[in-house]
């Protein structure tokens, strides 16, 4: 009888065991996928900052068609490349703030939980 009743707590030790491990994963792939939604946003300064430095590009196509314009007593070619410097760097700011959003990484919550099932596992096996 002492034997059945061994058999039957290794038995639900293991399947306690593979229902957390799955719980585990589980967990994991949520908190990844919280993660990836949060790409989002900086996909979105991305693409605003791609906008931008097209538009950069049509000024300077627009200061070599309009060459001989005079804007505000400067020589066009000076106030088409002062533009461009003005859009590139609004382009490379949003740029660095979307890049500064993006985090991938390993989801720590899920690895740190995994850490205490396998501390408590070693417990409980310790106490036989």
């Amino acid at each position: 009888m002492k034997k059945q009743s061994v058999f039957a707590l290794a038995r639900q030790l293991v399947s306690g065991f593979v229902t957390l491990a799955k719980l585990e994963f589980q967990h994991g792939r949520q908190e990844i996928g919280v993660m990836l939604a949060g790409l989002q946003g900086a996909a979105v300064l991305l693409g605003i900052a791609f906008g931008f430095v097209f538009a950069a590009l049509i000024t300077v196509v627009v200061a070599l068609i309009l060459g001989l314009a005079a804007l505000t007593g400067l020589p066009p070619w000076l106030m088409a490349v002062i533009v461009f410097v003005v859009l590139l760097s609004l382009a490379a700011l949003l740029a660095w703030r979307g890049l500064r959003r993006i985090h991938v990484g390993a989801p720590e919550e899920t690895i740190a939980s995994v850490k205490e099932d396998m501390a408590w596992a070693r417990r409980l096996m310790r106490r036989d």
